[in-house]
């Protein structure tokens, strides 16, 4: 309500225009205040000057109204007043936070009658009225305190943006840079140390692509030289940075050349990611503990030399035995540093799970994890980054040396907990098992991932098992790999290999780690996914009749196949998810969506072509005589299944070629179609009241070749010429017998099955959602290698290059047993990176 709205409300007798300012005033100035919002105080001094209310009384109404009023602390959801709220959080925020973080962020609760209190006029109440509230509020029993901080920190309040760094040509059409975030870009160098630089940005960063590559003088580092120095560090996680507070971060990063965009010198992040997308089916756990000694410091640059706790006059404190989670002075050397370091880590957000004093004076230790995959290293290289900013102000220095004092002493090792999916489960004692004696044929490669001068540490005493000796076993400390009691006991868990030293990259040591568990399990899981063949067979909408899903059915169990299960798919499911156009991927593609431009026609196809139509296959496709099933029925004016039936009165050799794999070209009056059949298959399958039947069927390799399971169970495609006995043949010559409206041909052949194991794999993702990493065969094809996004590229039938030549992948592996299809895809792939 504006000012002349006011004047216009008010009575012209002197009196009453007095009387009527004063409440008119009063309501206006109730009526903004509740509104909790900074932009209100010019309209409230406008209403104290027309109502000429004092000053003192506005104060005095704020502050009754502002601890009397309850808000919603967003961090709870509990209804506080703003005197509760500070109480809480003292000694946490300043006053002035607070009271930001009450007027921008803490909402009034929600009422059921919310909205008939905005509209119905509120009496104010009167000076008194509001102090005794106020008293009485105060005396009141306070609401339960939150558990944690606000879930929006009274910082937020400032204005700092979220999202994108807009970078240098943003920050130069600032006035000021107040409201920018600091984000310090932490990177390994040539030794593993971290190494780090501040960048001011625009935003804070909700995601690592909101962040810009930077750049740094590599030759400083010991990762360049100074006539080409420029080293590029390209973004990998965020943290919160603990030590500037919010909103700043800290962004992990990892290093590489900005003259070849190669991973620069120890840049080891990259073949370690990799290796773990590779197996990451196996879902790998880890976690480190990492210890670490404080040593007093020496000359600047210098390495240190005496650990914290040690004598003044250079002799040695009484021998280990009480320091190891010690308690008390003289005990445990360098609480404050630890303490400190596991409280930053938690406010970064490194997933840091606990720390303990250790067997030397000023050793400690923390534990890092579970991570998973990728993020064990990215998580550790932060937490020692952290570390060695606490001792920044300490007056020590952070060693991470596996030797860090000679003598009797126990030197700092990183010792890894590991598992994967396998171990995790009912019986995966037995993968432990597996995997330890798979560690100890590749000891020796181990060993040099495990850092440097490792052998000071690993003597065969101070609970260390000997370098050149490898061993494990049940909670032996002494061993290089510690499966714990209760793994044996539960019959599953994970285990510790204690051979890493403090001084390790946590990305080496997990990769190898990841490398020698994945080639033991994938030889394991290839063999497995060979052994057994897995079919999606099913009767077409034609067939589908009581009598035939008997004949099927008892032909595939006397044959020895398992009916894993079986169902009907009804037309409006496969129409509404587009089954059939999933099923025939390519045949679809081609008869649909994609132009004759857009498909490659090998050589010798074209070559066909013009000895069986007379005319050169680049003529006709300059001429514009060559369309998709969809165009060509627009071309003759006729509707696709018009065209199908034209289609399948064609000839294969006299109007129709096939150039590949569910690719055909046919002369289709004076014009040439692609697929033409296409469109009139698809209506069989979705016309109202049609469906299919379907068997998911699995059987021993060795009992049946997948050529004789086509050949020979199944038939050929025309029945008519399909062996005596085969499921084509019967239903062919029993269609009256077993119900069907006309004899089977080509096209309506009574059952359709699956041309190669990854075909049937394709096919009962598709129709009944199989799951690759849950299937034998498909968790063979992860485990030879291919990734996920190429097995799922395959599913769409692509042209590949193999030995020279380019053709569909189901025609390469057409017919082949499940050990050999797993060979064959895995030199295609090779071949198709």
């Amino acid at each position: 309500m504006r000012s002349e709205s006011l004047a216009a409300a008010v009575p012209p007798f002197p009196r009453c225009r007095e009387l009527s300012r004063r409440r008119v005033g009063l309501q206006l100035l109730r009526m903004f205040a509740l509104e909790g919002q900074r932009r209100v105080m010019r309209r409230e001094l406008e209403a104290m000057q027309m109502a000429k209310i004092s000053h003192q009384e506005v104060v005095e109404f704020r502050q009754a109204r502002r601890m009397a009023e309850k808000r919603v602390d967003p961090a709870t959801g509990e209804a506080v007043t703003l005197k509760e709220l500070m109480a809480h959080y003292k000694g946490t925020y300043k006053k002035r936070e607070l009271e930001d973080y009450w007027d921008g962020y803490c909402k009034a609760p929600k009422s059921k009658n919310s909205k008939a209190k905005k509209t119905k006029e509120q009496k104010p109440e009167p000076k008194a009225k509001a102090k005794a509230a106020a008293k009485a509020t105060a005396k009141a029993k306070p609401a339960a305190k939150p558990a944690t901080k606000p879930a929006v920190k009274p910082e937020e309040s400032k204005g700092v943006s979220v999202g994108k760094d807009g970078g240098a040509s943003a920050l130069a059409k600032l006035r000021t840079f107040s409201k920018c975030v600091l984000g310090e870009y932490v990177w390994l160098d040539a030794d593993g140390v971290t190494r780090s630089k501040t960048m001011t940005m625009t935003a804070r960063p909700t995601k690592v692509a909101d962040l810009k590559v930077w750049n740094y003088d590599g030759s400083s580092t010991g990762q360049a030289d100074g006539s080409n120095s420029e080293v590029l560090l390209k973004p990998r996680a965020i943290f919160n940075d603990p030590f500037r507070g919010y909103p700043h971060v800290m962004v992990l990063a990892d290093a590489w050349n900005a003259w070849d965009d190669q991973p620069a010198k120890n840049n080891s992040r990259v073949a370690c990611a990799e290796t773990m997308d590779m197996y990451r089916t196996l879902d790998p756990w880890f976690g480190i503990e990492q210890e670490y000694t404080l040593m007093k410091p020496g000359k600047v640059g210098m390495k240190s030399a005496v650990p914290l706790g040690f004598n003044a006059d250079g002799s040695e404190p009484a021998a280990q035995g009480p320091y190891y989670t010690g308690a008390g002075f003289n005990v445990a050397i360098g609480r404050p540093v630890a303490d400190e370091h596991y409280k930053m880590c938690l406010e970064a957000g490194v997933k840091i799970s606990g720390i303990n004093a250790e067997v030397m004076p000023g050793q400690w230790e923390f534990q890092v994890g579970p991570c998973r995959g990728i993020e064990m290293g990215d998580h550790l290289t932060m937490a020692r980054y952290i570390m060695l900013r606490v001792t920044e102000k300490h007056d020590c220095v952070c060693s991470f040396d596996p030797k860090p004092k000679e003598g009797d002493w126990n030197g700092a090792g990183c010792h890894t907990n590991f598992s994967v999916s396998p171990m995790r489960a009912p019986g995966g004692y037995d993968c432990i098992i597996k995997v330890c004696e798979a560690f100890g044929k590749v000891a020796k490669q181990h060993i040099l991932e495990y850092g440097e001068d490792n052998d000071k540490r690993l003597t065969g005493k101070h609970e260390t098992c000997d370098i050149n000796t490898f061993k494990y076993g049940v909670a032996n400390r002494g061993a290089s790999i510690r499966i714990p009691r209760d793994a044996e006991k539960e019959g599953r868990g994970y285990m510790e290999d204690r051979r890493p030293g403090a001084n390790c990259d946590p990305y080496r040591v997990t990769s190898i780690i990841m490398k020698t568990t994945g080639e033991c399990l994938s030889a394991e899981t290839i063999e497995a996914g060979g052994k057994m063949h897995s079919a999606f067979v099913f009767i077409k909408p034609h067939a589908v009749y009581e009598k035939v899903k008997t004949l099927v059915k008892d032909k595939l169990v006397a044959e020895g196949m398992t009916i894993k299960s079986e169902g009907q798919i009804k037309a409006d499911m496969i129409d509404k998810k587009k089954l059939i156009d999933t099923h025939y991927g390519a045949i679809a593609a081609k008869a649909v969506s994609m132009k004759p431009s857009q498909l490659t026609v090998q050589t010798k196809a074209q070559d066909e072509f013009e000895k069986m139509f007379g005319v050169a296959w680049s003529k006709v496709m300059e001429d514009g005589l060559v369309f998709n099933a969809m165009d060509g029925a627009k071309k003759l004016g006729v509707s696709p299944d018009e065209l199908g039936k034209k289609y399948d009165a064609l000839k294969k050799g006299v109007d129709i070629i096939k150039f590949g794999g569910g690719f055909y070209c046919g002369k289709v009056d004076d014009i040439y179609v692609i697929n033409g059949f296409y469109m009139n298959m698809r209506s069989k399958f979705t016309a109202k009241g049609a469906s299919i039947y379907y068997y998911e069927v699995e059987w021993p390799a060795e009992k049946m070749k997948w050529e004789d399971f086509r050949g020979k169970l199944l038939g050929p495609t025309d029945p008519a010429t399909a062996p005596s006995g085969s499921l084509r043949n019967e239903i062919y010559n029993k269609w009256v017998e077993l119900g069907l409206q006309a004899q089977p041909d080509t096209g309506d052949n009574g059952v359709h099955a699956s041309a190669s194991p990854f075909e049937s794999l394709a096919e009962r993702c598709n129709w009944i959602r199989a799951s690759i990493t849950k299937d034998a065969f498909g968790k063979a094809l992860l485990a030879s290698g291919i990734k996920m996004p190429k097995i799922k590229e395959w599913f769409n039938d692509p042209a590949v290059s193999f030995e020279g030549d380019k053709k569909s992948i189901f025609d390469l592996l057409e017919d082949k047993d499940a050990a050999e299809c797993l060979k064959k895809c895995k030199a295609i792939a090779a071949e198709n990176p």
